[in-house]
């Protein structure tokens, strides 16, 4: 496998590692690039000029949660309401440019949790609570019709109370299933096409930990899990989907739960100490996109990342060519991001987070004030 830092190179440097699938020591090739390395800008076209900030609602922040984006230039989000007739309900709210008011749109049910919306912004899913356990939940937008999906294959599974993740073309939803008698929870996928649910099993190596996230590529044959050795950290893992089983090839350690399939032969993940990796299952190389990241996202197309580094309050977007972040310039300053959400049309960012003020790894819960939603509208 090969260890890339892209760029002009000056270095190369063969060393033995022993991070990867549990085979031994394995060779590595780490270049090394140049202190010289410099990307033309081109001055007259920088691709994240700041054009407007929108300050969202204070009230937004009370109950409730955003959920991304529905539409290039609105977004939604899931936020509790209290009646005398009808109790608390949880009601469908929508924000459009110039982003100042909301407009509710409906009640959904309130019996479920962990909500995601899908990167198409035509699906909600969620994990329903019942008497008899976990349910996968699907609330359609606009229309708010909801509907519980048979998200396992047989009576001796469960659906657990993990968050479900998406794949890029909102084709599928990933979830955690425990089975009788299995000490390992498997992977459970629905189709959203087809309609239907299939549960994976994990092989390739000794599994060392709880999985505790999974991501499927937008082909339905690759899955990224992420698991928890406890004391020895955590773990990316990346496996192929065979039959009833998901086969690992490749694993490393990581520093955050942030993973993302760039296409489906490569995916990025966050590393020991922040560094922002991208591996390619083609040919095993590794590379290095970024160092001393705190936190991520990369727009729909895969073509734009907005970024956060460790100890600054200072938030970036760049332009991901090849492997390299170019055009990397600050768009806000004094915020601690703790989600982002890009646009379809990738011209607006919309950020949620912590002053300056607030530590960013503090154990105590944030307190509504220190949340900040805002959106960047770019040029």
């Amino acid at each position: 496998m090969t260890y890339n830092r892209t760029g002009l190179w000056c270095v190369t440097l063969a060393i033995l590692l022993l991070t990867g699938c549990a085979n031994g020591p394995r060779s590595e090739t780490i270049i090394i690039p140049s202190k010289e390395e410099n990307h033309t800008l081109d001055e007259e076209r920088r691709p994240f000029q700041v054009k407007t900030i929108y300050r969202l609602p204070d009230s937004i922040t009370d109950q409730g949660e955003l959920l991304g984006w529905a539409t290039p230039e609105s977004v939604i989000g899931l936020f509790e309401e209290a009646s005398r007739s009808e109790g608390l309900s949880l009601q469908f709210q929508r924000l459009s440019a110039p982003y100042e008011s909301v407009e509710t749109l409906q009640a959904v049910g309130n019996n479920a949790m962990y909500h995601h919306l899908s990167p198409d912004g035509k699906t909600i899913s969620g994990v329903a609570k019942s008497a008899e356990g976990a349910s996968l939940k699907l609330i359609t937008y606009p229309s708010g019709e909801e509907e519980m999906v048979e998200a396992t294959t047989d009576s001796t599974q469960q659906l657990l109370f993990e968050q479900p993740t998406w794949s890029a073309n909102s084709q599928y939803v990933s979830y955690l299933v425990m089975e009788e008698g299995r000490r390992l929870a498997s992977i459970g996928v629905y189709d959203t096409q087809a309609e239907k649910a299939k549960v994976y099993r994990l092989k390739g190596f000794d599994m060392a930990g709880i999985p505790i996230k999974a991501k499927i590529s937008d082909d339905g044959r690759m899955m990224l899990i992420v698991l928890d050795q406890s004391s020895n950290g955590r773990i990316v893992a990346m496996g192929t989907i065979n039959g009833s089983v998901i086969e690992f090839q490749y694993e490393h350690e990581i520093g955050s739960d942030q993973i993302d399939w760039l296409n489906h032969d490569q995916f990025v993940f966050q590393g020991m100490e922040g560094t922002l990796y991208e591996y390619d299952r083609r040919n095993q190389e590794l590379s290095i996109l970024l160092e001393r990241v705190d936190s991520f996202e990369f727009s729909q197309d895969r073509k734009y990342i907005a970024y956060s580094l460790n100890g600054k309050d200072t938030l970036y977007a760049g332009k991901l060519q090849g492997k390299n972040i170019l055009h990397a310039e600050p768009i806000y300053h004094g915020i601690i991001p703790s989600d982002m959400y890009w646009s379809p049309d990738h011209n607006r960012l919309l950020v949620n987070g912590r002053k300056t003020y607030v530590k960013p790894r503090v154990v105590k819960e944030a307190k509504p004030m220190d949340l900040r939603p805002f959106i960047i509208e770019f040029e």
